[in-house]
């Protein structure tokens, strides 16, 4: 019985080892705080140089990733292993489909993303790296440009609707915000929209539009305006790109359901 129980002990007594090795090794690992929003600086060991720079988020919380990939818009899901700290999955990786003059960035960007694997801190901020830990790209921490509701005055005219880019329009589909009455005015492709928007207090990148009515003509091609009127409906905020000239109104999970372009051109408003 002694033998039993002293064997029965030792087991015991490795296993609280291993366990306090394993917990004193786990608190050794140096924690890298992954999420935010993170310029791409290099490629494959190529380095970017672009006046806007292709960036990515990374949404612990929420288990998705965002950003620009030089041209389009990307989303897509996030994996983190809590058992494995330096493990890192990107999966549903997607794009807007604009057509940009220079596509040779964005096509570098997206082709790698879904090798990621893992990832590792370097003095200017991560590397997210290959399954056998070749760096792939090199991200440095992006520095927010600071927006409010107020930069949205003005005319923006509307690029693209989830993503796909709209077609050549007879009316130009646009919308205009009026930031002291609090009210937006447009054109959906076919009918004229008016309506008020709301913030949540606190968020200065909330926005929610409410009371949308539009004129009632009927016009050959009804898809674009019901695309257009669909999306305005789920739009729970809004980013602006750095020299504020790109809109992008997002829905409650922050994925893209519109982008629109500063009006620098001839009033579009009647």
């Amino acid at each position: 019985m002694k033998k039993i129980f002293f064997g029965v002990a030792a087991v015991c007594a490795g296993a609280l080892m291993m366990t306090t090795a394993g917990c004193s090794s786990s608190k050794n690992v140096t924690k890298i705080d992954l999420a935010g929003e993170w310029n791409i600086v290099a490629v494959n060991g190529e380095k970017i140089n672009v006046d806007n720079m292709p960036y990515i988020g990374l949404d612990v919380d929420g288990k998705r990733i965002y950003g620009n990939a030089g041209c389009n818009r990307m989303m897509g899901g996030l994996e983190l292993d809590s058992l494995k700290p330096g493990v890192i999955h990107f999966t549903q990786v997607g794009a807007t489909r604009m057509m940009c003059p220079d596509m040779d960035v964005e096509t570098k960007v997206l082709g790698v993303l879904d090798k990621v694997n893992g990832y590792v801190e370097t003095p200017e901020g991560i590397a997210l790296t290959d399954a056998d830990g070749k760096t792939l790209m090199n991200l440095e921490k992006r520095q927010l440009p600071e927006y409010s509701v107020n930069d949205l005055a003005g005319e923006w005219i509307i690029s693209t609707v989830n993503g796909t880019e709209l077609e050549k329009q007879e009316n130009v589909p646009f919308l205009a915000f009026n930031i002291e009455e609090k009210r937006v005015h447009g054109n959906a492709s076919c009918n004229v929209v008016n309506g008020g928007f709301m913030q949540e207090e606190g968020k200065e990148n909330s926005l929610k539009f409410s009371q949308m009515i539009s004129t009632m003509m009927a016009c050959p091609n009804m898809d674009t305006e019901r695309l257009v009127l669909e999306a305005l409906n789920k739009v729970a905020s809004f980013t602006l790109d750095q020299d504020k000239s790109k809109l992008s109104l997002l829905d409650e999970n922050g994925t893209e359901v519109m982008s629109l372009t500063k009006n620098t051109g001839e009033a579009l408003s009647k």
